[in-house]
């Protein structure tokens, strides 16, 4: 078994060892802002062949973010020329891999690395890295950005193993099974379901899109950037950063709704609802096609198409609940039998299973999954109590529904350069939050989470398994970015 530090050529002894895991938007921000910091000793860790993490992984047709590209990017690599208000996924991928290349992180990247335990060493204030290839790394402190959205989430439903033709996850998507002129069934209306219906509808000879539960839907308005604008951002001083700007604010109004204040979530569902009727015309389907919960309680979706998809002649929405697969399609409750050759599930990810299969034993031995057993209790998302030098990027209760996550990994990301600033400077090794501060902390998010919209009864997959709220944050980005502007050193045990 090999063993060694983290980064072998060091360049100042006094400089920590840290670990990064994973190299998707968080891992790669963190590596930048080391880099400025004057941080060399860094690994990333990552398990696939190349960095990028959700938006190397997706490659399902129409796949795109739904926050706008000049906001959903780094605000120290901002870019010019996006091509769209709503990038897709190949352009956003891009723009990762030229963060890469301009800060020069390709050696400090080990690609083809699954780590598969970590462990906290007191004796030596070290942690011990494990990867499934058999080799043992050492590191001062580790900085997990595994980030949530990495677990396909594939319901278990009985017989799905008897299906004799092509079954995929939208994350996982079959670009070399072909679709045109088959029979296909989507399992799942989640985000990325309505966006690869609409580019899938008018190759297929069928569609069948089994709905469990409608979502509220407002337009995307698309729109390409034209040579012109690209121009002015590029050259006009201070255009980028104020459209940045106006679009931060934009979100955070929208976000006075979908939290959940009264006025302003009637107001959003009305127009949701204006929206659906303009768009869709025969009562029944609408019918079908209405919530019956609170606009914000499940995540909202956006499209300019989705809704003209369901309604083409080689299109039908189901709403029976699903009883079986066959060897030949699906079985819905109402006894009828949907033939079919493909089966794709647009069924999301996975949540509330923070960062398995991977194992991380802290100073007690005990394994971070395990303590959490249902629950993800952390203290701003980015410390966890018994688990010292160790950060969580985009960790419990950080996601959002109104605006950028890049936002929040940046905050994040500032705070654990101001932690090691700190240490460096109190000539400290050992950090970990103490576990009143934490409590207390969780306590006071759970209690806002139920206040709004998250917490009005709808079943979302924002709730872990005990009913709790462990993926959103309960309020506006401000707020967040307020209790992580200075390290707070006294809800922590420094030695």
């Amino acid at each position: 078994m090999k063993k060694t530090n983290v980064a072998e050529n060091r360049t100042d002894k006094l400089e920590p060892c840290l670990a990064i895991i994973g190299a998707g938007f968080s891992g790669i921000g963190m590596a930048i802002r080391l880099k400025q910091s004057g941080y060399s000793n860094f690994t990333i860790f990552e398990r696939s062949d190349n960095v990028g993490g959700t938006w190397r992984d997706n490659t399902y047709p129409g796949c795109a973010c739904d926050v706008a590209s000049h906001l959903y990017s780094f605000s120290f690599e901002k870019k010019s020329d996006w091509t769209k208000v709503f990038s897709d996924a190949s352009e956003i991928y891009q723009y990762l891999l030229s963060c890469v290349e301009k800060f020069q992180l390709e050696n400090h990247i080990k690609l083809n690395t699954t780590v598969s335990d970590m462990r906290f060493d007191s004796s030596a204030n070290q942690w011990a890295i494990s990867t499934v290839s058999n080799e043992t790394f050492h590191a001062d402190m580790i900085i997990n950005g595994t980030g949530p959205l990495n677990k396909p989430n594939i319901p278990n439903i009985p017989g799905i193993e008897n299906f004799t033709g092509k079954i995929f996850h939208s994350s996982q998507w079959d670009h070399e099974h072909q679709l045109d002129g088959g029979n296909v069934a989507c399992i799942g209306t989640g985000a990325s379901a309505i966006q690869f219906i609409p580019e899938i509808v008018n190759k297929v000879r069928s569609l069948k899109v089994f709905q469990r539960t409608p979502t509220w839907l407002v337009p995307r308005l698309n729109r390409n950037y034209s040579s012109l604008t690209k121009w002015v951002f590029k050259n006009v001083p201070g255009v980028r950063n104020f459209y940045r700007l106006f679009i931060y604010w934009r979100n955070e109004y929208y976000g006075i709704a979908i939290i959940g204040y009264p006025f302003f979530n009637n107001l959003l569902q009305k127009a949701s609802k204006l929206y659906l009727r303009a768009k869709v015309k025969d009562p029944e389907l609408r019918k079908k096609l209405t919530p019956n919960y609170q606009i914000g309680c499940k995540r909202i979706n956006i499209s300019d198409d989705y809704y003209e998809s369901l309604q083409r002649p080689n299109s039908d929405l189901i709403t029976e609940p699903i009883i079986s697969i066959t060897s030949t399609g699906v079985t819905s409750a109402d006894g009828e039998m949907h033939e079919c050759d493909t089966i794709i599930f647009g069924t999301g990810f996975v949540t509330t299973k923070y960062l398995q299969p991977m194992k991380i034993y802290g100073s007690k031995g005990k394994e971070l999954t395990e303590q959490w057993a249902g629950s993800a209790e952390s203290y701003l998302g980015i410390s966890v109590a018994g688990f010292p030098n160790y950060f969580l990027l985009l960790g419990p209760n950080t996601g959002l529904g109104h605006n950028s996550v890049v936002f929040m990994i940046e905050a994040q990301i500032e705070y654990v350069i101001k932690a090691l600033s700190y240490l460096k400077e109190a000539k400290k090794t050992f950090i970990d939050v103490k576990l009143e501060r934490q409590e207390t902390f969780c306590d006071s998010t759970q209690k806002k989470l139920k206040k709004f919209s998250w917490g009005s009864g709808c079943d979302s997959w924002y709730l872990s398994e005990n009913g709790k709220n462990y993926s959103i944050w309960p309020g506006f980005t401000p707020s967040y970015w307020w209790k992580t502007r200075k390290f707070d050193v006294a809800s922590y045990h420094v030695s």
